[in-house]
């Protein structure tokens, strides 16, 4: 036997499914049900197809089974290359085989996840081709299935026929009435399957707390937006955290290229469940992180900043974590905090991602512990904002940041964020071309470098970090007008600074002049101003570490 079809499932439309609603436990939930698609699910159906498969226990730290479908005398119907990050690719002993398995998997789905959308593509691979090795051979299915998908007509949901109720959440037919807080109120199929009624947010809450808490009795993550954190009588704020690994299709391609079949599949395996590890390093770095920092009183205080910047965090039985991780698990990862720690976190994460690949065994062997890094992008709204929206701003910030590191040639991770106390009302370059960019030239130094990249300049987040700490001092955070006066004297330019530190400062050099930063005696320097984003940043970051690098 030389063919065998090559299948890869992921789940299309995640975005809107996931985050279409501003509702947390609805948003854990519909995550919670997309890894289940591709990964309990799909070994579901393969034990349902009655189907020999190699994954022997897929919870275990190494769930593949020693041996190959194509070594001689093997007994394998599927064997599963690797799962993960929302994905799933099987090799099947032959067509038959493939459409069994899909069948029954797709009915899982379509029953248990209403809609969701299952996206399947199969080739045929012949082992025998010298010139198709396995690794090019999941290339081509991955860019046919993407090639497939562009041809799709628009998706539209059937609405109802005859006499039907409207879910009030969806738009789409009702199908019960339950509870949600006060409000009795009309759901579709898809949003009860999302909340407890069918058991997708308990169970995903379940899982969280089992991965990320199993050391740290007495806490739990909110299921509220509202119970992140936020202050009484002050307007609250959420930070949507959305992070994705460096340069990935790259090794995965090199991965692909540089290894025989055997070894491809053995390798990629190793890559894949070593960025799970990082991954759940990096999350357990974060919440670590906020539970050191939780003190009695359930409350949460910025430690060095603006004193008045403290939030409670109380519960019945237990302390809420102001954050609560929705995607996870994979080189892609999204979690959702109190605004005023978002990039806070959103650094500790990054730092340690980049630290764990660093120590990982797997990727030593591998030859990638130095090469897998990450970006983020930190979007801050008002909790009633649409959560799609925040998060889509999340991830254009994200390719930002991604598109910073390119273009500047370095291999650390960079960070971008953006704060609206209003709306966002178009994409992230008009906005920052409008609000950012003066005849001077542009307000800011975002996207940053993580690290301390010499190619960058002051585009360093321990530039920011600095400033917005000295923004953050007794001298300026008691005169918030003294603030907002040099704002709006950074706007029109060095020489209006000039008249400002004239007028406003007593003593040039002293603690209540500009911070210092080396060129930047006015603010400006070669149509870049060094102040504007920390000036921003001193009512609305709390720094969670003041005296040593994040991850350490």
């Amino acid at each position: 036997m030389t063919e065998y079809t090559l299948l890869t499932v992921e789940c299309g439309g995640i975005q809107s499914y996931v985050f279409g609603s501003n509702r947390l436990k609805e948003n854990v939930g519909a995550s919670y049900l997309v890894a289940q698609a591709t990964e309990a699910w799909a070994f579901e159906a393969l034990k349902n197809a009655k189907l020999t498969h190699n994954i022997t226990d897929p919870k275990a730290k190494k769930p593949f089974a020693k041996g190959h479908i194509f070594d001689e005398g093997s007994t394998l119907d599927a064997e599963v290359i690797y799962f993960g990050g929302g994905n799933i690719t099987i090799l099947f002993r032959n067509k038959d085989h493939a459409k069994a398995f899909t069948e029954r998997l797709s009915k899982k789905v379509l029953c248990e996840a209403p809609n969701l959308r299952l996206e399947v593509h199969s080739i045929t691979w012949d082992s025998t081709n010298e010139k198709c090795p396995l690794g090019k051979a999941v290339g081509e299915l991955r860019r046919g299935m993407k090639a497939a998908v562009s041809r799709l007509p628009a998706n539209a949901p059937l609405l109802g026929l005859g006499v039907t109720a409207m879910c009030q959440e969806t738009g789409l037919p009702a199908l019960a009435r339950r509870h949600i807080g006060d409000d009795r109120r009309y759901l579709s199929a898809e949003v009860l399957a999302k909340q407890d009624i069918a058991g997708a947010a308990k169970h995903a809450k379940q899982k969280l707390e089992d991965s990320l808490l199993e050391e740290h009795s007495g806490y739990t993550f909110p299921d509220d937006l509202d119970h992140l954190g936020r202050s009484r009588g002050e307007s609250s704020y959420i930070a949507i955290v959305h992070a994705d690994g460096n340069d990935m299709g790259d090794i995965i391609k090199q991965i692909g290229t540089e290894s025989a079949d055997c070894k491809y599949i053995d390798n990629i395996r190793a890559f894949s469940q070593a960025t799970k590890r990082i991954s759940l390093a990096a999350m357990k770095a974060v919440i670590d992180l906020l539970i050191e920092k939780t003190v009695e009183g359930m409350e949460i205080l910025g430690v060095g900043t603006v004193p008045d910047l403290k939030f409670t965090l109380s519960d019945q039985n237990h302390m809420n974590l102001p954050i609560r991780p929705i995607i996870f698990g994979g080189d892609d990862t999204t979690f959702v905090c109190d605004g005023r720690i978002g990039v806070a976190l959103a650094v500790e994460y990054l730092q340690a991602f980049e630290k764990a690949a660093q120590n990982d065994e797997e990727l030593k062997k591998l030859g990638y512990s130095d090469k897998l890094t990450a970006c983020a992008g930190v979007a801050i709204v008002k909790s009633r904002y649409p959560f799609a929206r925040a998060y889509a701003l999340s991830e254009e910030l994200c390719s930002a940041a991604k598109q910073f590191r390119r273009s500047a040639g370095f291999k650390g991770g960079a960070l971008d964020w953006y704060f609206t106390a209003g709306g966002l009302y178009s994409d992230l370059e008009e906005m920052r071309k409008r609000e950012y960019t003066v005849s001077q030239g542009s307000l800011t130094l975002r996207p940053v470098a993580l690290g301390d990249e010499a190619t960058v300049g002051v585009h360093r987040w321990s530039v920011v970090e600095k400033l917005t700490s000295a923004f953050q001092n007794d001298v300026w955070a008691k005169k918030r007008n003294k603030a907002k006066l040099l704002r709006d004297a950074l706007r029109q330019g060095p020489q209006e600074v000039e008249r400002f530190r004239n007028v406003y400062i007593e003593k040039k050099g002293s603690a209540e002049d500009l911070p210092q930063l080396d060129g930047f005696a006015n603010g400006w320097c070669e149509g870049v101003c060094g102040y504007f984003d920390a000036l921003e940043l001193m009512d609305i970051h709390i720094p969670l570490r003041t005296d040593q690098k994040a991850g350490e």
